[in-house]
C-alpha cells in the first residue's frame, strides 16, 4: 500500500497558514478586516474576517453564510470568527463547505474541478474554463488571477497541485492556472 506523506509532498507547510489554521500576520493584528458591505451578513465592530481554516475562509459574507448553514445562526461566527481557527473540526468543515458550495456567480470548486460546471458564454469571454485554474479564481481570483506573468504564490499553488496529482497517480488535467482569467465579478466583453 502506498501512503502519501504530507511532509513528502509539501515539506514546507508553514507558508501562509499558521498552526491554528489562520492567515499569517493576522494573529498580531496586521490584517485587513475583510469586511464587505453585505447587509444580510453585517460586520461586527472589532472583528476581522481574514482567512481562517485550511481553505482560509474569509470575508463576513462567507463567515455569515457558513455559520447560518452549519451552526444554524449567522451571528455565531460573525461575532466569533476566531472560533474557526480554534476548533479544528469546525475549521475542516468550513473548508469542505467552501469547496462544495456554489456561491453565484461562482460554481463550487468541486464542480469546477471534476467537470460538473459548464462555463457560460460570459465565463468563456472572461477566460474561465473548467480545471484547477478556475478553483484558484473561485478562492482568490481578485488577488491571484489575470496577472502576467503569473504571481509566484499562484505558480507554487499550481506546482503543489501537480505534485499531489503525480504522487496520487493521476493527471492534473488542463487549465491549471488563472493568469488569463478575469475574476467572477468582472465585466468581460
Amino acid at each position: 500500500i502506498y501512503t502519501l506523506s504530507l511532509h513528502d509532498a509539501l515539506p514546507d507547510l508553514s507558508s501562509g497558514i499558521n498552526a491554528e489554521y489562520g492567515e499569517m500576520g493576522c494573529d498580531k493584528g496586521n490584517c485587513a478586516p475583510y469586511c464587505a458591505v453585505v447587509p444580510e451578513y453585517p460586520c461586527v465592530a472589532g472583528k476581522g474576517y481574514h482567512g481562517r481554516g485550511p481553505i482560509q475562509l474569509s470575508y463576513n459574507y462567507n463567515y455569515g453564510l457558513f455559520s447560518k448553514q452549519y451552526l444554524g445562526d449567522k451571528m455565531i461566527l460573525l461575532n466569533d470568527p476566531d472560533r474557526v481557527k480554534k476548533d479544528g473540526e469546525l475549521a475542516f468543515v468550513s473548508a469542505l463547505w467552501f469547496w462544495m458550495t456554489p456561491q453565484s456567480p461562482k460554481p463550487s470548486c468541486h464542480d469546477a474541478l471534476v467537470g460538473n460546471w459548464v462555463p457560460t458564454e460570459k465565463d468563456l469571454k472572461c477566460g474561465r474554463k473548467p480545471g484547477f485554474g478556475v478553483t484558484i479564481n473561485i478562492v482568490n481570483g481578485g488577488v491571484e488571477c489575470n496577472h502576467k506573468p503569473m504571481k509566484s504564490k499562484t505558480f507554487h499553488r499550481v506546482e503543489t497541485y501537480k505534485l499531489f496529482c503525480k504522487k496520487l497517480g493521476t493527471t492534473p488535467g488542463a487549465n491549471l492556472n488563472c493568469e488569463t482569467q478575469q475574476q467572477f465579478a468582472a465585466f468581460c466583453g
